[in-house]
């Protein structure tokens, strides 16, 4: 006949409790907040010795804000008068450290009722927290991920709007022109122009999407990035004689071999120089400079235009992006441009900067690229 195990007594519950509630704290406080009972558990989470922390106020383990708070008191305090007090927050380890703890303060009253002490269970749950930060700053972004493709779509309709109208005026004019030939002309040139417009930011539209998804080919090859410069400062100049800026292009006189798409980086060079336009009032000045540094080609595009805020320079490259600047512009564009830019000069293992003082003292957009080592054999890149 087997014998029945005789139960444990209330040391050893407690001893087997703690074995297997690890990842818990057990603290026992008396009725002014001090540590008379200090378990294994607590000892692995706060990394105190009972002899160190025994007899101490329990506000040791609070955070200096929340002691300087009241929460100490206040959570003792809702314990009387409640059946349990429910707190999350930071509590301090004995080597200074911070953990997010979850937990609750319960009330120990003898047979009469009277209140005798305080029961504190605490578990350390940083990475609840951790995880939780992380969702709330991904919830956040997707806001502002949501909020950029609203002002972009609203944006497009803006910026359709203007050359379907001028299209429009072109159109009626046409019909009614009849032999005028200056009419006729002046309607044609206002097509080219919106037209042109209108490509741009389609072109502009497809190169984002061919980017975002990885679709572009660069067609690299060792060149002088001079000529490059050059052509795109032409592609420009009408609309730079159009607004009479001052442009000034000071060149290095010694070429600058570099691996390129030829095609592609113009294509940044004339977003560079177009942004600078449309963001300098007329009468301004523009400069485009291209030099060596610190073994890197580069080139740099400077204005004495409306300037960027401080607020909007981290986000001038994200897509959807456009800055808070001075003044009204009706040449803002889609907010896209400068994200090609970006993300072509890194695809040729280039960086580009952006400078500015503030609204009002204009702006330096520095592109840097590589120099070509002139046994190096380019490779085309995706």
């Amino acid at each position: 006949m087997s014998q029945e195990t005789p139960s444990p007594n209330a040391e050893e519950l407690l001893r087997l409790f703690c074995e297997h509630t690890s990842e818990h704290a057990l603290v026992l406080l008396d009725t002014t907040g001090k540590i008379v009972g200090w378990l294994p558990g607590a000892q692995n989470m706060f990394g105190y010795l009972p002899h160190e922390i025994l007899g101490q106020p329990v506000s040791k383990l609070f955070t200096p804000e929340n002691v300087e708070a009241g929460m100490v008191e206040y959570e003792q305090e809702v314990a009387r008068t409640d059946a349990e007090a429910e707190d999350d927050r930071w509590m301090l380890r004995k080597d200074g450290g911070r953990f997010w703890a979850t937990g609750v303060l319960t009330p120990i009253r003898n047979g009469g009722g009277e209140l005798v002490g305080f029961g504190k269970i605490m578990r350390d749950r940083t990475d609840i927290r951790a995880q939780m930060q992380s969702l709330s700053k991904q919830i956040d972004s997707l806001k502002t991920a949501e909020e950029r493709k609203n002002r972009f779509i609203s944006t497009l309709s803006h910026e359709l709007r203007n050359p379907l109208s001028a299209l429009s005026l072109a159109q009626g004019l046409l019909q009614y022109a009849g032999k005028d030939e200056q009419a006729m002309n002046q309607a044609l040139g206002t097509i080219e122009r919106e037209l042109g417009t209108m490509r741009r930011m389609v072109d502009d539209l497809i190169d984002v999407t061919r980017v975002s998804a990885g679709k572009v080919q660069l067609e690299l090859k060792c060149q002088d990035l001079r000529p490059v410069v050059e052509s795109a400062v032409e592609v420009c100049q009408p609309k730079i004689d159009m607004r009479s800026h001052d442009l000034h292009v000071i060149l290095s006189s010694s070429p600058l071999e570099v691996n390129i798409d030829a095609d592609r980086m113009r294509q940044v060079f004339t977003n560079l120089i177009q942004n600078a336009s449309n963001y300098t009032k007329n009468g301004g000045t523009i400069w485009v400079k291209a030099s060596v540094e610190a073994g890197e080609a580069v080139v740099k595009v400077e204005d004495n235009g409306v300037g960027i805020s401080p607020d909007s320079l981290p986000h001038i490259f994200d897509l959807f992006t456009q800055a808070e600047f001075a003044g009204d512009r009706k040449e803002r564009g889609l907010g896209i441009g400068l994200s090609v830019v970006k993300d072509l000069t890194q695809m040729h293992g280039g960086s580009v900067q952006v400078r500015s003082d503030g609204l009002g003292k204009g702006s330096e957009f520095t592109v840097r690229l590589p120099l070509a080592h002139r046994n190096e054999q380019p490779q085309n890149a995706l």
